[in-house]
């Protein structure tokens, strides 16, 4: 059985080597990102590298592709909410602008989606028995309707331990 993948990028201010390599650029939003959406956006990466799509460019639209995005998670941004909801419990100037942006669980799908110029369809399911499998499906049902030449989709998920630091669950798939 494997490891589980370790995502230390996602919670780091500056990324390292690898994770540069995959995104070609910092993008101008990755401080203020969740580690969700970090996750999200270098899995997104990590697997059109892997399929050998990110030769020729970052941005797929640029290359003539019509690649869409879909997710499925099984909390969604309940992670963010809370995290949010605690800052707003101690007055509204506590309330974090930043954590805002992410309280919708499409969030880190959209940021891979503008990095990588994803421009087929792009939004988030909530699925809690299997949500990669419920993302592959969706992803079926969409290339079957045709103007697409692909899709990603994955499953993700931050995962909030009781007893020590939160970690994330990013699965990912390219369904042509």
């Amino acid at each position: 059985m494997n490891a589980p993948r370790q995502y230390h990028y996602a919670f780091s201010q500056e990324p390292g080597e690898t994770t540069l390599a995959i995104l070609g650029e910092l993008p101008e939003r990755w401080g203020r990102m969740v580690p969700l959406a970090r996750g999200v956006l270098v899995e997104s990466g990590r697997t059109l590298q892997q399929k050998g799509l990110l030769e020729k460019g970052r941005k797929q639209n640029e290359q003539g592709r019509s690649i869409g995005l879909i997710g499925a998670s099984r909390h969604g941004s309940l992670a963010t909410d809370q995290d949010f909801a605690r800052g707003l419990k101690l007055g509204y100037s506590f309330a974090s602008p930043a954590l805002f942006g992410y309280t919708l669980a499409n969030i880190p799908l959209a940021e891979a989606a503008n990095h990588f110029g994803l421009t087929g369809p792009v939004y988030g399911l909530l699925e809690s028995d299997s949500p990669l499998e419920t993302a592959t499906e969706e992803a079926h049902r969409l290339l079957d309707a045709g103007g697409i030449d692909c899709m990603l989709a994955c499953s993700f998920d931050t995962i909030r331990h009781h007893d020590h630091e939160d970690g994330l669950e990013i699965t990912f798939t390219l369904v042509n």
